[in-house]
């Protein structure tokens, strides 16, 4: 008899899981709480004009990278264009082209700072140095800490000699390494590598745990892909994948309960919101955990595990406010597709200060109409700060005029070619995605959260599995895909890759 699953969200981490499972002739049923499938990698459409809602630039999709071979696993394949340039990085009036190709980016910052190159270079080979072994065990998809025998054999896989000089920097952040190459006193390398990290392990260089820093100030030169359509492509193909081998796909569907089953065929019911139960062997929740105690009664819920409880009550994550325009293709040829954007040179400035630009290709035609280009903006907040209305509206009206005002002024006629602004803050957010507090990207990478003090997708119940940003190994489409697979291959007890 094939095991009965109930799969809650269709994020990364969730559909992952579940076309996984369904492959491995599982009985598979994916509740989704949206009208759209992918959670915060999904798309929204008005009139002639597709959004991607938040994810967009894609990574991993190399042979050996962690959706490359998820995606020869489930013989997925998606329509993407390798990127020789993954972006700009302008802060002020600098623009700074981030390539690819290793020695081109060394030779950018010749270009730009020939004084400090040396020390700049030095930096960056150290980290990609340092990244390369880790890269041997994400590859087998460890799990950290690991659980079970064989959680702790794909930690081994990856092992070589260069494995043991990573031990001794697992206490260090990544300021160790700046330190050390002397640049904490330059500041434009200071916000370039800030502003990256910021997108992906959600702190800066001061607090980012070294090992998964350097993770992040890698993975760009193994490739960068431009999706046709958005990252909301491969989330479809994953749906396309899970219902082909027969799974039964549900939306929207928005689970708002999860209890020990009253049958003894199966361990767990899960009712939605139309009051309809389904019965499960196991559950796969891919939501945050701050999530949970809404889904589990109380003497449940205090079964979880200490670590699992305590970040479910924490206030850490960023939360974003972000931007969807459609407007006529104004743009010149060379215009990146991608562009960070910092108004400030402080290191710490966030807001209307930093923001990420997604533009889509002038040849897009799931995006936009010929002679129409769509983007998608988004910036980190701190809700702490907003939580009234008075200071969330203008807070909102801050950043759009700051982002208007710096397109304006790198494309002119921008403003006049706007056809829809839209916007969307942590409210839309918690109410459009589920989050709670509109919180998204995951708990940040630093020593408190990553690696072995990260969460991983075990709960201390049987049967009850988490996965998606904030579970090891963390943000983004690479990590949530991730704990997706640690969560099925648990649920299936044996090797999947």
């Amino acid at each position: 008899m094939s095991k009965k699953i109930v799969v809650i969200g269709s994020g990364f981490a969730g559909s992952t899981a579940a076309a996984m499972l369904q492959k491995n002739q599982c009985e598979v049923t994916l509740l989704e709480a949206a009208a759209e499938w992918g959670g915060c990698s999904g798309k929204f459409q008005r009139g002639k004009f597709l959004f991607p809602v938040g994810a967009t630039l894609a990574m991993g999709f190399a042979e050996q990278g962690i959706h490359g071979r998820i995606n020869n696993y489930l013989n997925i394949n998606v329509k993407s264009k390798r990127l020789d340039k993954v972006m700009d990085v302008t802060i002020e009036h600098e623009s700074l082209p981030y390539y690819s190709d290793r020695e081109t980016f060394i030779n950018m910052w010749y270009e730009k700072v020939p004084d400090e190159a040396s020390r700049i270079e030095a930096f960056f080979r150290e980290v990609w140095k340092t990244a390369e072994p880790l890269k041997k065990h994400m590859v087998h998809f460890p799990v950290v800490p690991p659980g079970t025998f064989r959680e702790t054999g794909s930690v081994l896989k990856g092992f070589t000699l260069s494995s043991l000089k990573l031990l001794p920097l697992l206490p260090f952040t990544l300021d160790y390494f700046v330190k050390k190459h002397d640049l904490t006193e330059h500041q434009l390398f200071v916000q370039f590598i800030n502003g990256v990290l910021m997108d992906s392990m959600q702190t800066t260089y001061q607090n980012c745990t070294l090992l998964m820093g350097c993770m992040a100030l890698d993975i760009y030169h193994d490739g960068v892909w431009y999706v046709e359509g958005g990252l909301y492509k491969l989330i479809e193909s994953l749906i396309e994948n899970f219902k082909f081998n027969g799974g039964n796909a549900l939306k929207p569907r928005r689970a708002t309960y999860i209890r020990k089953s009253s049958t003894n065929d199966y361990q767990w019911e899960v009712e939605d919101h139309r009051g309809n139960v389904y019965q499960a062997d196991d559950v796969v929740i891919n939501t945050p955990p701050a999530n949970m105690k809404k889904l589990l009664s109380e003497p449940l819920y205090s079964q979880l595990n200490k670590k699992l409880k305590k970040r479910a009550t924490l206030d850490v994550e960023w939360g974003t406010y972000t931007l969807y325009l459609a407007v006529k293709d104004i743009f010149p040829a060379d215009a990146p597709l991608f562009e960070q954007i910092m108004l400030s040179n402080k290191s710490s400035s966030f807001d209307e200060d930093h923001f990420f630009v997604s533009l889509s290709s002038s040849t897009d035609r799931n995006r936009a109409p010929e002679g129409c280009r769509t983007i998608t903006i988004s910036t980190h907040i701190n809700t702490k700060n907003w939580n009234y209305k008075e200071i969330y509206d203008q807070k909102a009206a801050d950043i759009e005029r700051a982002v208007i005002n710096a397109l304006e002024k790198k494309y002119p006629g921008f403003e006049n070619a706007l056809i829809h602004f839209l916007s969307g803050g942590p409210r839309a957010w918690e109410r459009f995605t589920n989050r709670s507090g509109g919180k998204v990207g995951g708990f940040p990478q630093t020593n408190d959260f990553s690696l072995w003090r990260a969460l991983q997708h075990r709960t201390g119940i049987k049967g009850l599995w988490v996965c998606g940003d904030n579970i090891f190994p963390g943000a983004g489409s690479v990590g949530a895909s991730s704990s997706g697979v640690h969560a099925a291959r648990s649920i299936l007890n044996k090797r999947i890759f």
